[in-house]
């Protein structure tokens, strides 16, 4: 998707800034047609010299995105920040915090609402439905295969959402992300306990850890953005891949035995201290300082966190361990992307084409942070691959043969109304004073009100 100047970096991305570029002459194209202009890189200029505005003016445009985490204002930092001008010489950009989860999610949906949607901004499936339907979000197809953008992506196809649109543009890193259960080898070796095969004996190393007076494990609960996100579908998965499956692509609901039974290990989880007290309400940063700074052992987290974690040569991951014969971590495995998921363009703006290009710009910044970490990427950068540290090979090598890799419940499986519910139901559940029977009638009600699958 990280200790370092973790406050200093979130304050900067909390302002909202101006990228002024140099003036360039061209043309202004205001139809929603694309143009023949070939697809613009990330430091390049010369794609982009037909876009500027026929006074010489800058285009002014307005970009909000995700601003949740370390790699987030690195990539803004490094790779936006000081290439925006030069790749994009005729725009003035501002750029606006939108957090993340139900922060941006509402954001979204407020802007939407009273009409101020901005130009570019970060998608997700979570309010794409409601920017669809009242025409605010561009399908990108036309323009991005007439200029080549397209061409850029290893495998073109994982753009499509279900209705072959393209509504969004990414570094196609997604797909590798996948949550696992990151750890402390020295605090594992001081507390005398070996890394868990199974969901029972995860139970008992955190019972050891706690009364070595340490924090077992630590992750996001605000919002319930652990439960909704990952930690339901890996509870459900570790004891029937299928069952999981089932649920992601609509063939059962909420009373499954199965699915009933990932709540209630979430709720045994809770109960048996396996993470610290205010769980529900903790945010995604503190959870991440919780284990940089070694106050939890274990933080459970997506793979977006492993080049900076990787920093700490103490840190190591496992796959979740196994609750029944059924589940095999070398045979299943949950992956994040989405089509959805990534830069998109409103369907409202004044300037289409300019707003495009911004849009491949921010998703190649994207690529380019990652591919300078080691991780895979699809969205072909032009440059040699980068060699991978240690965790990060070990991450692949695991991942890469897996044969069933299943989508993530949360972001292709969810209106905005049920992804709202299961945010809700999720950090109650985190409570420990909210049953998993209440969690799984609550969500089977939604779940058969649920209008995704019929878009």
């Amino acid at each position: 998707m990280e200790t370092k100047s973790k406050a200093a970096a979130m304050f900067l991305m909390a302002s909202i800034f101006l990228v002024s570029s140099a003036c360039s002459s061209g043309n202004e194209t205001k139809s929603n047609q694309p143009s023949d202009n070939p697809s613009s890189s990330a430091a390049s200029t010369e794609d982009n010299k037909e876009t500027a505005a026929t006074d010489g003016k800058k285009i002014k445009m307005r970009v909000i995105t995700i601003t949740t985490d370390e790699n987030r204002n690195n990539i803004m930092e490094k790779f936006i920040k000081p290439n925006i001008a030069a790749a994009l010489p005729n725009l003035e950009v501002e750029f606006e915090p939108g957090g993340g989860g139900e922060d941006m999610a509402n954001k979204l949906k407020t802007l939407n609402s009273s009409g101020d949607m901005p130009d570019v901004f970060w998608n997700d499936a979570g309010y794409f439905t409601p920017l669809k339907s009242t025409g605010s979000i561009l399908d990108l197809t036309s323009y991005i295969s007439k200029d080549g953008f397209l061409d850029k992506y290893a495998v073109p196809d994982a753009l499509k959402h279900v209705d072959n649109g393209i509504y969004s543009l990414s570094s196609g890193a997604d797909t590798y992300f996948t949550p696992v259960i990151f750890y402390h080898k020295d605090m594992f070796e001081q507390a005398g306990v070996q890394v868990p095969a199974t969901f029972d004996e995860l139970i008992q190393i955190s019972k050891t850890l706690k009364s070595k007076g340490m924090v077992p494990a630590v992750t996001p609960g605000k919002d319930g953005w652990g439960p909704k996100l990952f930690m339901l579908q890996q509870m459900i998965q570790i004891g029937d891949p299928q069952a999981m499956a089932d649920l992601v692509s609509n063939k059962t609901d909420f009373a499954n035995p199965s699915v009933k039974e990932g709540a209630a290990r979430i709720e045994t989880l809770v109960k048996e201290g396996v993470f610290p007290d205010g769980i529900a309400n903790l945010d995604y940063g503190p959870a991440m300082e919780m284990f940089t700074s070694k106050k939890a052992a274990m933080l459970w987290m997506f793979t977006w966190e492993l080049p900076n974690l990787a920093k700490d040569e103490t840190v190591d991951f496992f796959p979740f361990p196994s609750a029944s014969d059924k589940y095999d971590p070398a045979e299943t495995v949950q992956f994040w992307g989405s089509p959805l998921n990534g830069y998109a363009v409103n369907g409202k703006t004044e300037h289409p084409e300019e707003a495009v290009k911004l849009a491949e710009f921010l998703a190649m910044a994207d690529a380019l942070y990652f591919e300078s970490t080691g991780a895979p990427i699809s969205l072909q950068t032009g440059n040699q691959a980068t060699d991978r540290g240690p965790l990060m090979q070990k991450f692949v090598d695991w991942y890469n043969p897996i044969p069933n890799k299943i989508a993530s419940l949360a972001l292709n499986s969810l209106d905005a109304r049920t992804s709202a519910e299961m945010s809700t139901q999720g950090a109650n559940l985190l409570t420990g004073e909210y049953a998993s029977e209440d969690f799984n009638a609550a969500m089977n009600k939604i779940w058969g009100e649920n209008t995704w699958f019929e878009n």
